[in-house]
């Protein structure tokens, strides 16, 4: 169940939720007309995204191959379109996450932290740098729970442990 989340959350860090559907395909013709997006993933499974009307924010239900309900995502935004936190529920609709989102001055994203629900433990940071062009790097995935082997590649870890420095106190450069 984690790997469907996490692996659900690495592809709307790509960015992959915000494209709109251009027409409707007949696997939609059961569907509401509040239906933004059909994905179907190399795996089999299928992601549901859907905005309500006059709400502010969307609703992605992830599927298996088999079409039983894998995971439920609700994402808010502010109110100028931006994301601003999302709700990751389990198969049995009980919240296991909630999600921050971080934008510095030029309104871009770089930051998402992830946190465990109940307890409001952060449990993962993604972090995004910019280069002078305004292009995104690949995402840098800070995982901080202890249960987790971290993954981290080699020349990112001046990062790794400027982040870990800060999050335990201690001084910045």
């Amino acid at each position: 169940m984690k790997r469907r989340v996490m692996m659900l959350m690495g592809w709307l860090m790509l960015g992959g939720m915000m494209f709109p559907a251009w027409g409707q395909s007949p696997d939609l013709a059961n569907e509401s007309k509040d239906l933004s997006r059909v994905v179907r993933h190399p795996d089999g499974s299928r992601s549901v995204y859907k905005r309500q009307r006059g709400s502010k924010g969307m609703r992605c239900a992830t599927y298996t191959a088999s079409g039983r309900l894998a995971a439920i995502n609700d994402y808010h935004e502010g109110k100028y379109g931006q994301l601003v936190g999302c709700v990751i529920y389990d198969y049995n609709r009980q919240p296991i996450y909630k999600v921050a989102y971080g934008y510095d001055s030029s309104a871009r994203l770089i930051e998402e932290r992830m946190y465990s629900h109940p307890q409001g433990k952060l449990v993962q940071r993604v972090i995004y740098k910019y280069d002078a062009g305004g292009n995104r790097s690949k995402p840098l995935i800070v995982s901080l729970d202890p249960e987790r082997k971290q993954n981290i590649a080699p020349t990112m870890q001046e990062d790794v442990n400027r982040i870990h420095r800060e999050l335990q106190g201690g001084s910045r450069r």
